[in-house]
């Protein structure tokens, strides 16, 4: 311990942040030279649960020195902490200039978390990560809101007041790179809209378990967006402005409609997606031009259909992939013509959980033999019987092969 009390303050405190309070705390205890260096750190992190000492997040805040606290981090495992006392921690750590905050609470039989109102107006917080807390009890004029320097910000179950104050919080968050949402029932928001211009990231979530379905959705204008994943088994719908920037996203959605998506991601590279409507139509009606990787989930009955569509939209996509367990029904059946794609770019092919069923042989047959450029086929199969899974490489093996180069590979 000398030998380390010997080293530099700046190095120290590199240190001390890298355990918990409750262990930098602990530290004071060692000599006089530690006894105040906790109170330097520019990060507190408390996680209480049942029968925790809020004293202590009282006293730790009380005696915090640094100049900035880069870091406040709340996780509440139990409903016996006083809301009163939450707001009071929140509005010194907005005092202490924060720039990241995170705030967990778990016991979500409980009321979520009220935030206060000087919360609202922190222009220092760059991080904002909250779960089942509850922004409301402020105006609805966009000057009681000022999130300037915010550019990650998780909303995992709030609850809003209506839908005009969530449009508030999002258009004060002017330079916003990252968002994250998780919808809960009771947030107060059937459309939610984000019209943010400098958004990259958007992360969209609606579990099965919100009761509401009907005229519930989202509403996208991000024209400078990346990365999009949206997750809803409940909505009805998500429009989105034309998206020109975007790398990849991933979509799983029960959309009756959900060919009003797919027609917003025609400058998509890598595109993920899982139709869980088995009404939903295939018909798309547009080009990915840009389009390279796809990967189709095969969970329901339909999703061959939705293959015919999208290999037709793809004119230079290279890589194929399907993945989950297939639900029975549905059936394959060759498209009129030999996609463009099959014939001119496709190189790789991969299937998980394949069965070896008759329509499932056909479709690896019909990319075998119409795929001029493929360099590997890869099949992982669900069977642990040896003598069912070498039927399945001989059924492929002696498959006629558009590709001279073409490697078919069994796991």
């Amino acid at each position: 311990m000398d030998r380390i009390s010997e080293l530099p303050d700046a190095l120290l405190l590199q240190i001390l942040s890298l355990v918990q309070t409750k262990d930098r705390v602990a530290t004071s205890l060692l000599s006089k030279r530690w006894e105040t260096l906790w109170t330097l750190v520019p990060k507190l992190d408390f996680h209480l649960e049942c029968g925790s000492d809020s004293e202590f997040v009282n006293r730790s805040l009380l005696l915090h020195r640094a100049p900035v606290l880069e870091t406040f981090s709340l996780k509440l495992d139990t409903f016996q902490i006083n809301p009163l006392d939450i707001g009071l921690w929140i509005r010194t750590a907005v005092d202490h200039g924060v720039r990241e905050l995170k705030l967990d609470h778990t016991a979500t039989n409980e009321e979520p978390i009220r935030l206060p109102r000087s919360f609202y107006t922190c222009q220092t917080l760059v991080v904002l990560k909250l779960k089942n807390a509850s922004l409301v009890g402020f105006s609805s004029k966009s000057s009681s809101v000022c999130f300037q320097s915010l550019k990650i910000l998780h909303l995992l179950s709030v609850i809003y007041s209506d839908e005009k104050s969530l449009e508030t919080i999002l258009s004060s968050c002017s330079s916003l790179k990252d968002l994250v949402v998780e919808c809960c029932p009771n947030d107060n928001v059937f459309i939610f809209t984000i019209n943010i211009p400098s958004l990259q990231s958007l992360s969209l979530k609606r579990s099965a378990k919100y009761y509401r379905k009907n005229c519930v959705g989202f509403v996208i204008n991000a024209p400078s967006l990346k990365y999009l994943n949206v997750r809803d088994y409940r909505g009805s719908f998500c429009l989105a402005e034309d998206m020109p920037q975007l790398v990849e996203a991933n979509v799983e959605v029960c959309y009756d409609k959900l060919d009003e998506l797919l027609g917003s991601l025609t400058s998509v590279k890598s595109l993920t997606i899982c139709s869980t409507n088995p009404n939903a139509p295939c018909a798309i009606g547009t080009t990915f031009q840009q389009l390279v990787h796809l990967e189709i989930c095969t969970c329901k009955p339909d999703w061959w259909n939705l293959l015919v569509c999208l290999l037709t939209a793809t004119p230079k996509l290279r890589v194929l992939k399907l993945k989950r367990d297939c639900s029975k029904g549905g059936c394959w059946n060759e498209p009129g013509s030999v996609p463009v794609c099959l014939l001119t770019s496709l190189e790789y092919f991969e299937w998980r959980h394949y069965k070896g069923t008759k329509d499932q042989s056909d479709l690896v047959t019909y990319i075998l033999r119409s795929s001029c450029h493929l360099k590997m086929v890869k099949i992982l199969t669900e069977t642990d019987d040896h003598e069912e899974q070498l039927e399945m490489i001989k059924k492929l093996a002696f498959s006629p092969r558009a590709s001279n180069t073409c490697q078919v590979d069994f796991d």
